[in-house]
């Protein structure tokens, strides 16, 4: 796709965006977050610690995966090591083992069903050339059908390439008005780039106000950015309880017997 093209499409993606987000306070909480489709208990923020099946779609926590294999291994540490040479998806019983063209193949078919997730994948590959030919422009591309499908945290990634002038033109503005955009729908990251930017300007109240939205939802990195600035008194201890008692809280939410279990055998096998 032409540059021109992809500009006009950034364009009217931001326009409905922010008409659509024309009421809705910037510092709005971050209410509702992504759950496993097993355990229904809402994802943990390090994505190491959840995956993404191609065969479903579904984005599956590593606690649910650890389950199944135990489950199926009776038990015993030595055949649930075997068993993660054979895993198999344990929300649809897929084998997991499958080549890249299968998996690109099984994102494709996504793709035409209109799933936001399936193009943040393919985008993915698109960034390093994994199974595809790298290229920055496909790239952008599959975020910007992602934002277009309501994908909140692929705003961010647009904003990367216009901030950076990577396939688009350099536009510093059209960067910060997607980050904001992102942020009122809930992105974290968007939150999360914005608290920067905004610290490089000195507007560290701005920031701090960024990372109060985040480490209510959960967020241990905003958490720590709120800890530095209450050692360097830009923030209060009472509104550091305040924050640290959200954070707590949802920290909980998140938190179950088999994503600890998971977290120690994978530390140890």
């Amino acid at each position: 796709m032409a540059t021109i093209e992809l500009e006009a499409r950034i364009d009217n993606l931001l326009s409905t965006a922010q008409a659509e987000m024309a009421n809705v306070d910037l510092f709005v909480p971050i209410s509702e977050r992504e759950e496993c489709p097993i355990c229904l208990i809402p994802l943990p923020f390090e994505g190491s610690e959840s995956h993404y099946y191609p065969c479903c779609g579904k984005c599956i926590c590593k606690g649910c995966s650890y389950k199944s294999i135990m489950s199926k291994s009776g038990g015993e540490i030595e055949q649930a090591i075997k068993r993660l040479r054979k895993m198999s998806c344990s929300f649809c019983r897929q084998p997991i083992e499958m080549a890249d063209i299968d998996k690109i193949k099984s994102l494709e078919k996504l793709m035409k069903k209109n799933d936001p997730e399936a193009f943040m994948q393919m985008a993915k590959r698109y960034k390093i050339g994994d199974g595809v030919l790298q290229s920055d422009t496909r790239h952008l591309e599959m975020r910007i059908s992602a934002a277009e499908l309501g994908n909140a945290e692929a705003f961010g990634y647009i904003a990367g390439f216009c901030l950076g002038g990577i396939v688009v033109e350099q536009n510093t503005s059209k960067a910060w008005e997607l980050l904001e955009v992102g942020a009122k729908k809930g992105s974290i990251s968007a939150h999360e780039s914005l608290a920067r930017q905004h610290q490089r300007r000195g507007n560290t109240q701005t920031s701090i106000k960024h990372l109060k939205v985040v480490a209510n939802a959960g967020g241990q990195q905003a958490m720590n950015g709120l800890m530095k600035a209450y050692r360097e008194k830009a923030l209060s201890k009472e509104d550091l309880t305040q924050v640290l008692r959200a954070f707590q809280t949802s920290s909980n939410e998140m938190k179950s017997k088999d994503r600890d279990d998971a977290r120690a055998f994978m530390a140890v096998n």
